[in-house]
């Protein structure tokens, strides 16, 4: 795979990253939680804090309230994204039952789920101490751990859960992300199959497999997953992103704009396309994309002007109209 690291390109959608777990434009990939920057972080623990302690004293004291009830309450307020009052009662039935390990298994969830890993490894390291052999627990941990960035001991927990329970795909997704994040693909691509076995279709899953291949240098076999993602119903932007860019590598290159403008509008499709094709070193070709984009909007000209400049900069002697002798953009 070629890489572009080093050319500031402008990626006219949300990313080219696989749903809801990893990025995989130049060959990195992150957890997206973990794109969170510290004082980001700091600014939205800060602010739940200040949302519970308002909801605290703005709920009536309800000491007939059971455990249970206020497991259920909690439950209800998660199902509900109410985020903060779901703490409140979770808190509040540990405090009643601190043996009540279902409830600090679903807070800490909730905060993962929220990406305030602080606070959830408080829960999930706790919960290991009480529960050493649940397979939840360690794949808790292994997820914050990953996101965290340390390697090692998301390794070590993510083994244990998937030896604990080795039906959950989800520990096996997490343990193909860890290994792609190390660069190895091929222990990957190994763990997205048995995670497939346990959910098959699952679109997730079939993203990051097809990353993985794409990250191999395997394009064919990342389209076919991609494909299969898009058959089971998925149709996330990223997933078309990806898609896209494994055309390219393909020469497919209708096929590559037909996808991307299924992730946004025309426009920009030919802007990422323009990027999937300096990505190749086709320049020549990514300058008449990115002079289409431009045509089709010029409102958009001051963004996709920046990668039109960086194109014509790889392209000896080019001209500041349209290269007809690159040939026409699909």
């Amino acid at each position: 795979m070629t890489h572009t690291k080093s050319l500031k390109l402008f990626i006219a959608v949300s990313g080219l990253v696989g749903i809801a777990t990893v990025t995989g434009c130049s060959g990195t990939k992150d957890v997206q939680t973990s794109s969170l920057d510290m004082a980001e972080y700091r600014k939205m623990m800060e602010e739940q804090k200040k949302q519970q302690e308002h909801l605290a004293e703005a709920t009536p004291s309800t000491p007939e309230m059971t455990v249970e009830e206020h497991e259920r309450r909690g439950d209800l307020d998660a199902q509900n994204r109410n985020y903060p009052l779901a703490s409140i009662h979770y808190d509040k039935a540990l405090k009643a039952d601190p043996t009540r390990n279902s409830v600090r298994l679903k807070l800490g969830q909730m905060f993962l789920q929220q990406g305030l890993l602080d606070q959830a490894l408080t829960q999930f390291q706790d919960l290991r101490l009480r529960e050493p052999e649940s397979a939840p627990v360690h794949e808790g941990l292994g997820q914050i751990y990953l996101m965290q960035g340390k390697s090692a001991e998301a390794e070590k927990a993510l083994t244990k859960a998937v030896t604990l329970n080795p039906s959950s795909w989800q520990a096996h997704n997490l343990l193909g992300l860890l290994y792609d994040q190390s660069k190895r693909h091929a222990d990957a691509i190994t763990s997205y199959h048995t995670a497939l076995t346990y959910r098959p279709r699952e679109p997730s899953v079939l993203n990051n497999l097809g990353l993985a291949y794409a990250l191999s240098g395997n394009y064919d076999s990342a389209i076919d997953a991609y494909e299969q993602a898009v058959a089971a119903g998925s149709n996330a932007p990223k997933l078309y992103n990806n898609l896209g860019i494994a055309y390219v590598q393909r020469r497919r290159y209708v096929d590559a704009l037909n996808t991307f403008q299924k992730a946004t509008d025309e426009p920009r499709a030919y802007n990422n396309l323009g990027v999937a094709l300096l990505g190749v070193n086709h320049a020549k070709k990514a300058v008449v994309c990115f002079e289409k984009a431009i045509e089709l909007n010029p409102q958009y000209y001051e963004k996709a002007s920046e990668n039109l400049r960086i194109a014509r900069q790889a392209v000896p002697n080019a001209s500041n109209g349209t290269m007809a002798e690159a040939g026409s953009c699909p």
